[in-house]
């Protein structure tokens, strides 16, 4: 199995997510400081605390994405370990934030963290749970967003790499909690656990020869 990552571009983000999360929470704490001794700048404060929040809601989930281990393209290495150098997947570098090339194409990778049973019935994607949280009821919602992230995911992929074919969505669900009931949805989908077998499953179709492969390492600085 072929992987291939932007290592710089990883420890760029994961380095700006930290700064925006603990300056957030910094900025925050000045201002708290400044509120209690005089003289009193109430536009000060207020703006600090803005600044602050601002900069923490932005760093809080580019650091789920970029700096929680294990990373969503580890968790996709781990999944695919044991396949052959056919197949092979880039993560933040062909336009797309997940690029997998296998003899049964090529697939833009949507990952999803969604739990419960995922099932997809008259043009909708929702998930059941029998149990519910804190701040959510069991029962069955509707899934949201997941057509639009994969059609925008594909586009990026498609208009990066500018093939005579097309690239294809892939929806993986990450979540342990998840159960797959999709029996007729518009595109493939599985879950994290059977990732592997899904794609040693798939038809042959176009794809990149393992020399188009390496070459499109090689021109994104891979070895």
């Amino acid at each position: 199995m072929r992987q291939h990552i932007d290592a710089a571009k990883v420890r760029r983000n994961a380095r700006l997510s930290r700064i925006l999360s603990f300056g957030g929470l910094g900025v925050m704490g000045l201002g708290l400081l400044i509120s209690f001794r005089p003289p009193y700048r109430v536009d000060l404060v207020l703006g600090l605390f803005l600044v602050g929040i601002l900069a923490s809601q932005i760093g809080l989930p580019m650091r789920n994405r970029w700096d929680r281990r294990p990373r969503i393209d580890e968790i996709l290495d781990g999944a695919l370990k044991g396949l052959d150098q056919r197949f092979g997947i880039f993560h933040y570098s062909l336009g797309a934030r997940h690029v997998l090339i296998c003899p049964g194409g090529v697939f833009a990778v949507i990952p999803r963290s969604e739990n419960g049973v995922i099932n997809y019935s008259d043009g909708r994607w929702t998930r059941t749970t029998s149990k519910g949280g804190l701040l959510r009821r069991a029962g069955t919602r509707k899934i949201r967003g997941i057509r639009r992230e994969a059609a925008s995911e594909v586009d990026r992929a498609a208009s990066h790499l500018n093939l005579s074919f097309p690239v294809r969505p892939f929806i993986v669900f990450l979540h342990g909690g998840a159960e797959m009931d999709v029996r007729q949805g518009p595109e493939l989908s599985t879950h994290i656990k059977k990732l592997k077998s899904a794609i040693r499953k798939l038809p042959k179709a176009e794809t990149l020869t393992p020399r188009q492969v390496e070459k499109l390492a090689t021109d994104h600085g891979f070895s």
